[in-house]
Protein backbone atom coordinates (compact mmCIF):
# COMPACT_ATOMS: atom_id res chain seq x y z
CA UNK A 1 0.00 0.00 0.00
CA UNK A 2 1.27 3.46 -0.86
CA UNK A 3 2.53 5.43 2.13
CA UNK A 4 0.95 8.72 3.17
CA UNK A 5 3.32 11.62 3.89
CA UNK A 6 1.65 13.20 6.92
CA UNK A 7 4.40 15.76 7.36
CA UNK A 8 3.74 16.98 3.82
CA UNK A 9 0.08 17.38 4.75
CA UNK A 10 1.10 19.52 7.71
CA UNK A 11 3.40 21.58 5.50
CA UNK A 12 0.66 22.25 2.97
CA UNK A 13 -1.82 23.17 5.68
CA UNK A 14 0.70 25.55 7.27
CA UNK A 15 1.11 27.25 3.90
CA UNK A 16 -2.67 27.53 3.55
CA UNK A 17 -2.91 29.08 7.01
CA UNK A 18 -0.27 31.67 6.16
CA UNK A 19 -2.13 32.58 2.97
CA UNK A 20 -5.36 32.98 4.96
CA UNK A 21 -3.53 35.10 7.56
CA UNK A 22 -4.24 32.58 10.30
CA UNK A 23 -1.68 31.92 13.02
CA UNK A 24 -3.00 28.44 13.78
CA UNK A 25 -5.68 25.90 13.01
CA UNK A 26 -7.37 23.82 15.72
CA UNK A 27 -9.01 20.79 14.15
CA UNK A 28 -11.58 18.87 16.16
CA UNK A 29 -13.55 17.10 13.40
CA UNK A 30 -13.05 13.41 12.81
CA UNK A 31 -12.14 14.25 9.21
CA UNK A 32 -9.34 16.61 10.26
CA UNK A 33 -8.00 14.44 13.05
CA UNK A 34 -7.77 11.29 10.93
CA UNK A 35 -6.34 13.21 7.98
CA UNK A 36 -3.53 14.79 10.01
CA UNK A 37 -2.85 12.28 12.80
CA UNK A 38 -3.12 8.99 10.92
CA UNK A 39 -4.73 7.03 13.76
CA UNK A 40 -8.32 6.24 14.74
CA UNK A 41 -9.53 8.91 17.18
CA UNK A 42 -12.92 8.24 18.79
CA UNK A 43 -12.59 10.63 21.76
CA UNK A 44 -12.44 14.41 22.07
CA UNK A 45 -9.21 15.87 20.82
CA UNK A 46 -7.68 18.64 18.75
CA UNK A 47 -4.85 18.73 16.28
CA UNK A 48 -3.06 22.09 16.45
CA UNK A 49 -1.15 23.26 13.38
CA UNK A 50 0.57 26.64 13.21
CA UNK A 51 1.40 28.74 10.17
CA UNK A 52 5.07 28.22 11.00
CA UNK A 53 4.74 24.43 10.63
CA UNK A 54 4.46 23.22 14.20
CA UNK A 55 1.97 20.43 14.91
CA UNK A 56 0.74 18.56 17.98
CA UNK A 57 -2.26 16.60 19.14
CA UNK A 58 -4.16 17.40 22.33
CA UNK A 59 -5.98 14.22 23.34
CA UNK A 60 -7.67 12.44 26.21
CA UNK A 61 -5.06 10.89 28.52
CA UNK A 62 -6.81 7.51 28.67
CA UNK A 63 -6.23 6.84 24.96
CA UNK A 64 -3.08 8.83 24.24
CA UNK A 65 -0.57 6.01 24.49
CA UNK A 66 -2.32 4.12 21.70
CA UNK A 67 -2.15 7.20 19.46
CA UNK A 68 1.57 7.55 20.09
CA UNK A 69 1.98 3.95 18.99
CA UNK A 70 -0.39 3.95 16.01
CA UNK A 71 -0.01 7.50 14.68
CA UNK A 72 2.82 8.79 12.50
CA UNK A 73 4.81 10.30 15.36
CA UNK A 74 3.51 13.81 16.04
CA UNK A 75 3.76 15.15 19.57
CA UNK A 76 0.81 14.14 21.75
CA UNK A 77 -0.10 16.18 24.82
CA UNK A 78 -2.73 14.94 27.22
CA UNK A 79 -5.70 16.36 29.04
CA UNK A 80 -7.72 14.74 31.81
CA UNK A 81 -8.01 14.80 35.55
CA UNK A 82 -8.46 18.36 36.80
CA UNK A 83 -8.04 20.05 33.41
CA UNK A 84 -10.83 19.68 30.88
CA UNK A 85 -10.46 19.74 27.11
CA UNK A 86 -10.96 23.48 26.48
CA UNK A 87 -8.98 24.48 29.55
CA UNK A 88 -6.05 22.37 28.35
CA UNK A 89 -6.40 23.71 24.79
CA UNK A 90 -6.34 27.33 25.99
CA UNK A 91 -3.30 26.64 28.17
CA UNK A 92 -1.38 25.13 25.26
CA UNK A 93 -2.26 28.00 22.92
CA UNK A 94 -1.05 30.45 25.57
CA UNK A 95 2.16 28.46 26.01
CA UNK A 96 2.68 28.56 22.23
CA UNK A 97 2.31 32.38 22.16
CA UNK A 98 -1.01 32.15 20.32
CA UNK A 99 -3.22 33.69 23.02
CA UNK A 100 -3.65 36.87 20.97
CA UNK A 101 -3.40 35.23 17.55
CA UNK A 102 -5.91 34.67 14.78
CA UNK A 103 -7.01 31.06 15.17
CA UNK A 104 -9.09 28.96 12.80
CA UNK A 105 -11.50 26.51 14.42
CA UNK A 106 -13.81 23.76 13.16
CA UNK A 107 -16.98 25.83 13.63
CA UNK A 108 -19.19 25.09 10.63
CA UNK A 109 -19.19 23.69 7.09
CA UNK A 110 -19.97 25.68 3.97
CA UNK A 111 -22.40 24.78 1.15
CA UNK A 112 -24.42 22.46 3.39
CA UNK A 113 -26.80 22.39 6.32
CA UNK A 114 -25.39 19.08 7.47
CA UNK A 115 -23.08 18.98 10.44
CA UNK A 116 -19.90 16.96 10.75
CA UNK A 117 -18.82 14.87 13.74
CA UNK A 118 -16.44 16.83 15.96
CA UNK A 119 -17.33 20.43 15.14
CA UNK A 120 -16.64 22.68 18.12
CA UNK A 121 -19.65 22.91 20.39
CA UNK A 122 -21.17 26.26 21.39
CA UNK A 123 -20.19 25.93 25.05
CA UNK A 124 -16.63 24.98 24.03
CA UNK A 125 -16.36 28.05 21.81
CA UNK A 126 -17.66 30.33 24.57
CA UNK A 127 -15.29 28.83 27.13
CA UNK A 128 -12.32 29.18 24.78
CA UNK A 129 -13.26 32.79 24.00
CA UNK A 130 -13.47 33.52 27.72
CA UNK A 131 -10.06 31.97 28.38
CA UNK A 132 -8.43 33.68 25.37
CA UNK A 133 -10.13 37.10 25.26
CA UNK A 134 -7.44 38.61 23.02
CA UNK A 135 -7.56 35.84 20.40
CA UNK A 136 -9.53 36.22 17.17
CA UNK A 137 -11.44 32.97 16.79
CA UNK A 138 -12.76 32.33 13.27
CA UNK A 139 -14.03 29.44 11.19
CA UNK A 140 -11.04 27.60 9.73
CA UNK A 141 -12.63 24.63 7.98
CA UNK A 142 -11.99 25.93 4.46
CA UNK A 143 -8.20 25.89 4.89
CA UNK A 144 -8.02 22.14 5.42
CA UNK A 145 -11.09 21.21 3.37
CA UNK A 146 -9.45 22.65 0.27
CA UNK A 147 -6.56 20.23 0.82
CA UNK A 148 -8.78 17.22 1.53
CA UNK A 149 -11.20 17.58 -1.39
CA UNK A 150 -8.83 16.28 -4.09
CA UNK A 151 -7.60 12.80 -3.28
CA UNK A 152 -4.05 11.57 -3.75
CA UNK A 153 -3.27 8.16 -5.30
CA UNK A 154 -2.59 6.79 -1.79
CA UNK A 155 -6.00 7.98 -0.62
CA UNK A 156 -7.78 6.56 -3.65
CA UNK A 157 -6.10 3.22 -2.99
CA UNK A 158 -7.52 3.17 0.54
CA UNK A 159 -10.98 4.24 -0.64
CA UNK A 160 -10.96 1.41 -3.18
CA UNK A 161 -10.27 -1.03 -0.34
CA UNK A 162 -13.18 0.43 1.62
CA UNK A 163 -15.27 0.00 -1.53
CA UNK A 164 -14.35 -3.69 -1.62
CA UNK A 165 -15.52 -4.00 2.00
CA UNK A 166 -18.79 -2.24 1.13
CA UNK A 167 -19.33 -4.60 -1.81
CA UNK A 168 -18.77 -7.60 0.43
CA UNK A 169 -21.26 -6.20 2.91
CA UNK A 170 -23.91 -5.51 0.28
CA UNK A 171 -23.52 -8.99 -1.22
CA UNK A 172 -23.93 -10.56 2.24
CA UNK A 173 -26.91 -8.35 3.00
CA UNK A 174 -28.57 -9.21 -0.30
CA UNK A 175 -28.15 -12.91 0.48
CA UNK A 176 -29.65 -12.43 3.96
CA UNK A 177 -32.80 -10.56 2.90
CA UNK A 178 -35.63 -13.07 3.16
CA UNK A 179 -39.24 -12.94 4.42
CA UNK A 180 -39.27 -13.33 8.18
CA UNK A 181 -35.62 -12.34 8.67
CA UNK A 182 -35.11 -9.38 10.99
CA UNK A 183 -33.37 -6.19 9.93
CA UNK A 184 -30.82 -6.78 12.69
CA UNK A 185 -29.89 -10.19 11.30
CA UNK A 186 -29.30 -8.65 7.87
CA UNK A 187 -27.22 -5.87 9.44
CA UNK A 188 -25.16 -8.46 11.30
CA UNK A 189 -24.42 -10.34 8.07
CA UNK A 190 -23.31 -7.08 6.47
CA UNK A 191 -21.09 -6.16 9.41
CA UNK A 192 -19.43 -9.57 9.49
CA UNK A 193 -18.64 -9.48 5.77
CA UNK A 194 -17.17 -5.98 6.01
CA UNK A 195 -14.98 -6.92 8.96
CA UNK A 196 -13.69 -9.90 7.03
CA UNK A 197 -12.64 -7.42 4.32
CA UNK A 198 -10.69 -5.19 6.71
CA UNK A 199 -13.27 -2.65 7.91
CA UNK A 200 -12.37 -1.41 11.39
CA UNK A 201 -15.51 0.65 12.08
CA UNK A 202 -18.95 1.42 10.68
CA UNK A 203 -19.61 5.16 10.55
CA UNK A 204 -22.05 5.46 13.43
CA UNK A 205 -23.61 8.92 13.10
CA UNK A 206 -26.74 7.46 11.47
CA UNK A 207 -26.82 4.28 13.54
CA UNK A 208 -24.03 2.24 11.96
CA UNK A 209 -25.08 -0.24 9.32
CA UNK A 210 -28.63 0.72 8.35
CA UNK A 211 -31.28 -1.76 7.30
CA UNK A 212 -34.87 -0.55 6.90
CA UNK A 213 -37.79 -2.45 5.44
CA UNK A 214 -41.41 -1.89 4.45
CA UNK A 215 -43.03 1.09 6.20
CA UNK A 216 -39.67 1.97 7.77
CA UNK A 217 -38.37 2.91 4.31
CA UNK A 218 -41.27 5.31 3.78
CA UNK A 219 -40.81 7.96 6.45
CA UNK A 220 -41.29 11.38 4.85
CA UNK A 221 -37.82 12.86 4.29
CA UNK A 222 -36.59 9.76 6.10
CA UNK A 223 -32.84 9.48 5.53
CA UNK A 224 -32.15 7.21 8.53
CA UNK A 225 -33.21 3.61 9.18
CA UNK A 226 -31.13 2.08 11.95
CA UNK A 227 -31.74 -1.66 11.95
CA UNK A 228 -34.34 -3.09 14.33
CA UNK A 229 -35.93 -6.40 15.23
CA UNK A 230 -38.67 -5.80 12.63
CA UNK A 231 -39.20 -8.83 10.40
CA UNK A 232 -38.88 -8.24 6.68
CA UNK A 233 -42.12 -8.97 4.86
CA UNK A 234 -43.12 -9.83 1.32
CA UNK A 235 -43.65 -7.12 -1.30
CA UNK A 236 -41.52 -4.61 0.59
CA UNK A 237 -38.68 -2.24 -0.14
CA UNK A 238 -35.53 -2.94 1.87
CA UNK A 239 -32.81 -0.28 2.14
CA UNK A 240 -29.25 -1.40 2.86
CA UNK A 241 -26.97 1.51 3.83
CA UNK A 242 -23.36 0.57 4.48
CA UNK A 243 -20.43 2.67 5.79
CA UNK A 244 -17.17 0.71 6.22
CA UNK A 245 -13.88 2.30 7.21
CA UNK A 246 -10.58 0.87 5.95
CA UNK A 247 -7.26 2.52 6.84
CA UNK A 248 -9.24 5.54 8.15
CA UNK A 249 -11.09 6.07 4.84
CA UNK A 250 -14.86 5.70 4.62
CA UNK A 251 -17.13 4.57 1.81
CA UNK A 252 -20.89 5.14 1.84
CA UNK A 253 -22.87 2.62 -0.24
CA UNK A 254 -26.66 2.49 -0.06
CA UNK A 255 -28.86 0.53 -2.45
CA UNK A 256 -32.40 -0.77 -2.34
CA UNK A 257 -33.92 -4.22 -2.65
CA UNK A 258 -37.52 -5.04 -3.52
CA UNK A 259 -38.63 -8.35 -2.07
CA UNK A 260 -41.58 -9.75 -3.96
CA UNK A 261 -43.75 -8.28 -6.71
CA UNK A 262 -44.15 -4.47 -6.89
CA UNK A 263 -47.62 -3.03 -7.36
CA UNK A 264 -48.37 -0.01 -9.54
CA UNK A 265 -47.47 2.58 -6.89
CA UNK A 266 -44.25 0.77 -6.09
CA UNK A 267 -43.31 0.73 -9.77
CA UNK A 268 -43.96 4.45 -10.20
CA UNK A 269 -41.61 5.20 -7.33
CA UNK A 270 -38.99 2.81 -8.71
CA UNK A 271 -39.19 4.38 -12.18
CA UNK A 272 -38.79 7.89 -10.78
CA UNK A 273 -35.85 6.82 -8.64
CA UNK A 274 -34.02 5.13 -11.54
CA UNK A 275 -34.63 8.09 -13.86
CA UNK A 276 -33.17 10.44 -11.25
CA UNK A 277 -30.17 8.19 -10.70
CA UNK A 278 -29.46 8.00 -14.43
CA UNK A 279 -29.80 11.79 -14.80
CA UNK A 280 -27.27 12.39 -12.03
CA UNK A 281 -24.78 9.88 -13.37
CA UNK A 282 -24.89 11.37 -16.88
CA UNK A 283 -23.88 14.78 -15.47
CA UNK A 284 -20.88 13.67 -13.42
CA UNK A 285 -18.05 15.23 -15.40
CA UNK A 286 -15.23 17.55 -14.35
CA UNK A 287 -16.11 21.18 -14.91
CA UNK A 288 -19.82 20.72 -14.26
CA UNK A 289 -21.46 22.80 -11.55
CA UNK A 290 -22.76 20.70 -8.68
CA UNK A 291 -25.75 22.97 -8.14
CA UNK A 292 -26.86 22.70 -11.77
CA UNK A 293 -26.75 18.90 -11.95
CA UNK A 294 -28.69 18.74 -8.69
CA UNK A 295 -31.35 21.06 -10.13
CA UNK A 296 -31.72 18.63 -13.05
CA UNK A 297 -32.41 15.83 -10.59
CA UNK A 298 -35.02 17.91 -8.75
CA UNK A 299 -36.80 18.45 -12.08
CA UNK A 300 -36.90 14.69 -12.65
CA UNK A 301 -38.69 14.25 -9.32
CA UNK A 302 -41.24 16.86 -10.45
CA UNK A 303 -41.68 15.30 -13.88
CA UNK A 304 -42.73 12.05 -12.21
CA UNK A 305 -45.02 13.80 -9.72
CA UNK A 306 -42.75 13.02 -6.76
CA UNK A 307 -41.62 16.59 -6.00
CA UNK A 308 -42.98 16.32 -2.45
CA UNK A 309 -41.12 13.08 -1.73
CA UNK A 310 -37.70 13.37 -3.39
CA UNK A 311 -35.11 15.16 -1.26
CA UNK A 312 -33.02 18.00 -2.75
CA UNK A 313 -29.81 16.50 -1.40
CA UNK A 314 -27.73 14.37 -3.70
CA UNK A 315 -24.65 13.26 -1.86
CA UNK A 316 -21.41 14.35 -0.28
CA UNK A 317 -17.68 13.83 -0.44
CA UNK A 318 -15.87 10.81 0.95
CA UNK A 319 -12.53 10.56 2.67
CA UNK A 320 -11.62 10.45 6.35
CA UNK A 321 -15.27 11.23 7.05
CA UNK A 322 -18.58 11.00 5.22
CA UNK A 323 -19.37 14.68 5.79
CA UNK A 324 -16.84 16.36 3.57
CA UNK A 325 -16.81 18.38 0.34
CA UNK A 326 -18.22 18.44 -2.22
CA UNK A 327 -21.74 18.70 -0.83
CA UNK A 328 -24.21 17.84 -3.56
CA UNK A 329 -27.24 20.14 -3.39
CA UNK A 330 -28.94 22.68 -5.68
CA UNK A 331 -27.44 25.67 -3.85
CA UNK A 332 -23.84 24.48 -4.14
CA UNK A 333 -21.37 26.62 -6.07
CA UNK A 334 -18.84 23.78 -6.17
CA UNK A 335 -17.36 22.68 -9.49
CA UNK A 336 -16.61 18.99 -10.03
CA UNK A 337 -12.89 18.31 -10.40
CA UNK A 338 -10.86 15.23 -11.24
CA UNK A 339 -9.70 13.57 -8.05
CA UNK A 340 -12.83 14.24 -6.05
CA UNK A 341 -14.45 11.19 -4.48
CA UNK A 342 -18.17 11.45 -3.80
CA UNK A 343 -21.10 9.36 -2.69
CA UNK A 344 -23.79 10.36 -5.16
CA UNK A 345 -27.19 10.24 -3.52
CA UNK A 346 -30.83 9.82 -4.47
CA UNK A 347 -33.45 9.88 -1.72
CA UNK A 348 -37.09 9.14 -2.49
CA UNK A 349 -39.51 8.29 0.34
CA UNK A 350 -43.31 8.24 0.04
CA UNK A 351 -45.40 7.38 3.10
CA UNK A 352 -47.77 4.52 2.45
CA UNK A 353 -45.75 3.32 -0.54
CA UNK A 354 -42.09 2.89 0.37
CA UNK A 355 -38.68 4.37 -0.16
CA UNK A 356 -35.55 3.92 -2.25
CA UNK A 357 -32.06 5.25 -1.68
CA UNK A 358 -28.84 5.56 -3.62
CA UNK A 359 -25.56 6.49 -1.96
CA UNK A 360 -22.90 5.37 -4.37
CA UNK A 361 -19.12 5.88 -4.25
CA UNK A 362 -17.58 7.43 -7.37
CA UNK A 363 -14.22 8.86 -8.36
CA UNK A 364 -14.39 11.90 -10.64
CA UNK A 365 -11.85 11.34 -13.42
CA UNK A 366 -10.58 13.50 -16.28
CA UNK A 367 -13.40 12.21 -18.49
CA UNK A 368 -16.30 11.38 -16.19
CA UNK A 369 -16.94 9.21 -13.15
CA UNK A 370 -15.52 5.82 -12.16
CA UNK A 371 -17.60 3.47 -10.05
CA UNK A 372 -15.95 2.38 -6.81
CA UNK A 373 -18.47 -0.45 -6.35
CA UNK A 374 -19.05 -3.47 -8.52
CA UNK A 375 -22.80 -3.38 -7.84
CA UNK A 376 -24.78 -1.34 -10.39
CA UNK A 377 -26.91 1.54 -9.12
CA UNK A 378 -30.34 -0.04 -9.46
CA UNK A 379 -33.15 -1.50 -7.34
CA UNK A 380 -32.46 -5.18 -6.78
CA UNK A 381 -35.44 -7.55 -7.21
CA UNK A 382 -35.67 -10.64 -5.03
Amino acid sequence: MQAIDYQERVRRLSQSLAEAKLDAYVGTRMASLHYLVGAFIPWRGAVIVTSSGQVKLLYWANDSERIREEGWGMEVIEFGGEAGFIEALAADLQKSSLASGRIGLDLFLTNTRQEAPGLLLAHEYLELKNLLPKAELVNGTSCIDELMVIKSPAEIERIRLAGHAADAGFYAGLAAVRPGTSENVVAGAIENAMRMQGSIWAWSVTGGTEVGSGPRTAFLKGVTQQSTEKKIGKNEFVILDIHPMVELYIVDLALTVFLGKPNGEHQKLMDCWQDTVDTLWSSLKPGNLVGELCKKAVRVFANHGFQDFGLPMFGHGLGTDARTRPFMNPKSQEVLKAGMVISIGTHLYKPGVGGARQEYPLLITETGAESLSRHPAKIYPL
